[in-house]
């Protein structure tokens, strides 16, 4: 049986997934990473700005005992050291066997 866990130690040895930190009522409740995307913009031939991604998080689903969900928040580190807040806007989806979860984010202000 395959184990899809070589991918998030292929990941993490990249660079390529960010420490998330899920809160409850404001407060720290667990670390765990994820995979996160941003929007960038882009400009189009008629001078239109076009958005390539919503804000979302893509995360090994074992990694929480508990899902995230609607509603939810959680800090994401977007540089060494510095985070931003975001909150779940949209129910989580689980992707292909399971193994990873995807949610989509909003940046709380």
């Amino acid at each position: 049986m395959w184990d899809n866990s070589v991918f998030d130690r292929a990941f993490d040895s990249a660079g390529m997934r960010q420490r998330v930190i899920r809160l409850i009522n404001g407060a720290p409740a667990g670390e765990f990473k994820a995979r996160f995307d941003r929007p960038q913009v882009i400009r189009d031939e008629a001078g239109f700005h076009i958005h390539t991604t919503n804000y979302s998080l893509e995360y090994t689903t074992s990694d929480l005992t508990t899902p995230l969900a609607f509603d939810d928040e959680v800090d994401v580190e977007v540089k060494s050291g510095v985070f931003e807040r975001y909150r779940v806007n949209q129910v989580p989806l689980v992707q292909g066997d399971g193994h990873w979860t995807r949610v989509e984010l909003e940046l709380v202000r």
